[in-house]
């Protein structure tokens, strides 16, 4: 790996670079295959007078990418967690945030745009997480299994609309209360909503990696 070919802003790049590797424990060879797959580029770009931190950006930057913290190695060796209750109160914050923010936009948009009643938002978050997760422990999970330990297409079929149907006879429901109540919410009350139930999901996954029930089953060879 002849390195004596770039000019001093590119060896310069390719020290730091080298130096972040080492510090974070790549091998020698690892830094190796690195550098040999990108030289070229490197090289390439040299010779229309571009220097390798206008296109790759910032040496500690690029080599952030070829870098796994330990946060990451961790949440990856680290088993998801399936606690039924933390899937369903997952599913259920994801559905909110997505309902509340689309709705909250649209009535910025749109004084025609129909809105939530508060109780009516949390039945179709929190109802429709309750679905998602009974679809993943019925129906999704088994997935991954040898065919004999499925349910059977017909049966998986019948427990989705079933489900279906229990989620839109939730939000029915609600919708028929009184507005004292189920008051109106606004464009903006709902915003907030959404950020919040985002911000919360988010919280809660970091710190207790649970499984996704929308997240596809590895299927088994």
């Amino acid at each position: 790996m002849d390195l004596q070919n770039l000019t001093k802003k590119n060896q310069e790049f390719i020290n730091i670079v080298t130096h972040q590797l080492i510090q974070a424990g790549k091998s020698d060879e690892d830094i190796k295959t690195i550098l040999e797959e990108n030289l070229p580029d490197i090289l390439e770009k040299q010779k229309q007078g571009i220097p390798a931190r206008s296109f790759l950006g910032a040496p500690t930057v690029w080599a952030a990418r070829f870098i796994e913290t330990d946060e990451i190695k961790a949440n990856k060796l680290a088993p998801k967690n399936t606690n039924p209750w933390l899937m369903w109160l997952d599913t259920s914050l994801f559905f909110l945030a997505i309902v509340a923010l689309v709705t909250g936009l649209l009535n910025f948009l749109s004084k025609q745009t129909p809105s939530y009643g508060i109780i009516s938002i949390l039945f179709i978050g929190f109802g429709g997480g309750a679905v998602m997760f009974a679809s993943y422990y019925f129906v999704y999970r088994h997935s991954g299994k040898p065919k004999d330990q499925r349910p059977s297409l017909w049966k998986s079929m019948g427990m989705l609309i079933l489900f279906m149907f229990f989620w839109m006879l939730l939000y029915t429901a609600s919708s028929l209360l009184p507005a004292a109540v189920n008051p109106k919410l606004s464009g903006i009350v709902l915003l907030v909503i959404g950020a919040a139930a985002f911000a919360i999901r988010y919280l809660l996954k970091k710190k207790y990696n649970v499984e996704s029930t929308l997240a596809p089953q590895q299927s088994a060879k």
